[in-house]
């Protein structure tokens, strides 16, 4: 177990906070959180929804983009559920989790589909980005979600 554990969190190094305070896979995520959020990240977030909601202009001809509103949508879903169900806490890592879960498959789609080597459509321009803001949400969420499972197995914030 604890080989499991060590494994999901490979390249999260960190340790529990000298302060006492809470990881950052372990915050409450909450509208008080998202309120908090610096403005860069805010805008993030947008062009993030942006992005992912574009995909419903090409889902009709595009698996890739199916796979994208599938995967959004499936990690939202989970989000609200985890939040209405009262069982755990929502935090930061466990959003993260959601994301990954959801999010994953469509970057496969995406990595297998050619649209990107349409440069001059919409769907070539929409496609490259994309897969730009999945890697780039994944790096990040991939890294919150093994912390938050690191915890979950073990007890203990990640090494």
């Amino acid at each position: 177990m604890r080989a499991i554990a060590f494994a999901l969190t490979l390249g999260f190094a960190g340790t529990a906070l000298a302060d006492g305070s809470v990881p950052h896979s372990l915050e409450t995520w909450d509208n008080a959180a998202r309120l908090g959020l610096p403005l860069w990240l805010k805008a993030w977030l947008g062009f993030l929804a942006i992005s992912f909601l574009a995909s419903l202009f090409f889902v009709r001809d595009r698996p890739a983009a199916r796979a994208v509103a599938i995967g959004f949508a499936v990690s939202h879903v989970l989000v609200i559920g985890i939040e209405a169900s009262e069982v755990t806490r929502l935090t930061t890592g466990l959003v993260s989790l959601t994301h990954a879960i959801g999010w994953t498959p469509a970057l496969f789609v995406m990595l297998r589909e050619p649209g990107r080597t349409e440069p001059m459509t919409h769907y070539g321009w929409w496609s490259r980005q994309m897969l730009f803001v999945l890697v780039a949400a994944l790096i990040f969420d991939y890294r919150d979600a093994g912390m938050y499972l690191y915890y979950q197995l073990t007890g203990h914030p990640a090494l």
